[in-house]
């Protein structure tokens, strides 16, 4: 579903109804607080009175939430993120304990206070589809099917966000922002001049030949960054996955060991022996190929497609100004591909003992829904605190500044609001043109992202012992190939040791439950 097809009631209030958790063990999550406002709505179909507005419980509940410093208003200034931990405490009508550990940390932090029982009422959680399936299965964490399908604002956003971390067909988590998709950005002005004639969606073997165009002109034709996973763009072409994943048939298997991964990896190869990709990129960084491809030392690189205003306005900062196009996938020879998708990472999960879950859902909800709370809490901050509004532009204040905070407007491309035209401010009118562009190419690469699975702990002792180890050794292998350090055929061999070495056959039968 598009941005501008999702039905949000941004300003609504969730409609609570008696219900229970589905699969968390907590008693606790089936008790339910006062009524609130939302609930009179909900049962007259209509706008509330004043009566139901009335039945707002006066004292408010008290909760714990969890984020990273990233978050807060993009503020470490204690005075700073307690502005905007008001504004939510007002909006949701609860009090909120906040704990803030630094983005760094945050991960790590978050798993101390899980394993210790100290599981806050409301936290974000990142790397979603490695951490939930743990905590679903330790029974920390609520599900949420029944509190999302309450929910106008909520429930309107596309199912297909809430499926890509279901766990055994259930919900326990609500993302704040669109899938993380990848695709290629190609710089116009150097497409123009050398001829190379590419649309956003070519074949394999077009993307080849004319990024061919580019070699001995001192410019690097396409910069990749050294992480691996980002390979699996061009795995999509081949209809190859990397890793175990749930095939058409319903059935696990290991793509690292299916014949269309021999196709792909081998144009992988062809890739990096036609000088068509960095010859440097395994020591590559991603803040490196993006400087290359802003400077027009490379013509092409991978990047997250809601990144697309940067490059816009980094490469004019770095005088060599150029739009770029992007390449949301690229056809292989039966016509198969998509982006990068690295799927929903990052996400809002209640506690199994949350006393109070209608009231967590309802902080979730104004985080995730309402225009003036989205902006505050993941970017803008708070008027007053961290911005002034001159001539209908937010400035950031001088505290602010000292601070480290810069006013950023990504909430406006990434969210799943539709509509921020309430808030007093706006961007600039440059600024304005080049995200409305962005708006759109997210919407497109929305529709044309590949696969990306997530498997459950629990099902299988063997896959949960050695799923990191079966990452890491494909990892190497494909990285081997490219590189030219081992065949296809050979790197191939070496992992089928390796599978064999962890009883590999025996997970995946553990895994389709035989």
């Amino acid at each position: 579903m598009k941005r501008r097809q999702l039905a949000l009631i941004l300003a609504g209030a969730m409609a609570v109804s008696s219900m229970a958790g589905c699969g968390s063990s907590s008693s606790s999550s089936s008790q339910q607080p006062a009524s609130t406002e939302a609930e009179g709505t909900a049962a007259s179909g209509g706008e509330s009175t004043e009566t139901e507005a009335a039945e707002v419980p006066e004292e408010r509940v008290k909760m714990t939430i969890c984020s990273a410093d990233n978050t807060f208003g993009l503020s470490t200034d204690p005075d700073m993120q307690q502005a905007v931990i008001d504004m939510l405490e007002e909006k949701a009508n609860v009090e909120l304990e906040a704990v803030i550990p630094p983005i760094s940390s945050y991960n790590d932090k978050l798993e101390t206070m899980m394993a210790g029982g100290d599981v806050p009422d409301i936290f974000s959680i990142s790397q979603a589809m490695t951490r939930l399936p743990n905590y679903v299965a330790r029974e920390q964490v609520l599900c949420l099917d029944d509190y999302i399908a309450a929910s106008e604002s909520l429930s309107a956003i596309d199912s297909s966000y809430y499926d890509a971390l279901a766990i055994d067909g259930k919900v326990y988590d609500v993302p704040y922002y669109y899938p993380r998709v990848k695709c290629l950005y190609l710089r116009k002005d150097i497409m123009e001049e050398y001829g190379i004639n590419l649309s956003t969606q070519p074949t394999t073997e077009e993307f080849i030949t004319e990024m061919s165009k580019l070699k001995g002109t001192g410019i690097i034709p396409f910069s990749f960054p050294k992480w691996i996973d980002n390979f699996q763009f061009f795995m999509n072409s081949f209809g190859a996955y990397a890793g175990i994943y749930k095939n058409a048939d319903g059935v696990y298997v290991d793509g690292m060991q299916e014949e269309q991964m021999v196709d792909a990896l081998e144009y992988l190869r062809e890739l990096y022996t036609s000088g068509v990709m960095d010859q440097e990129f395994i020591t590559t960084e991603n803040a490196t190929m993006r400087e290359y491809v802003y400077t027009g030392k490379a013509a092409c690189d991978i990047d997250y497609v809601s990144n697309y205003s940067n490059y816009v306005l980094q490469s004019e900062a770095a005088g060599a100004p150029s739009d770029v196009q992007p390449i949301y996938m690229l056809a292989g020879p039966d016509g198969l591909g998509g982006g990068l998708n690295e799927s929903i990472q990052t996400a809002w999960c209640i506690s199994a003992d949350c006393e109070y879950p209608e009231a967590a859902m309802r902080v979730i909800e104004v985080l995730v829904t309402d225009p003036e709370m989205h902006a505050a809490f993941y970017n803008t901050g708070v008027e007053g605190i961290h911005y002034t509004i001159e001539d209908g532009v937010a400035v950031a204040t001088e505290k602010a500044t000292n601070s480290g905070y810069s006013i950023k407007y990504n909430y406006l491309t990434d969210s799943f609001i539709s509509d921020f035209s309430s808030l007093p401010y706006q961007p600039d009118e440059e600024t304005e043109k080049v995200l409305e562009t962005q708006r759109d190419i997210v919407e497109e690469a929305m529709e044309l992202r590949g696969d990306k699975q997530m498997i459950p702990s629990g099902i299988s002792t063997l896959y949960d012992e050695t799923s990191a180890s079966i990452t890491s050794t494909w990892k190497e292998v494909v990285s081997q190939i490219v590189l030219g350090s081992v065949s296809v055929e050979d790197g191939l061999a070496n992992y089928k040791n390796f599978w064999d070495s962890v009883d590999g056959d025996t997970m995946l039968k553990e895994l389709n439950g035989q």
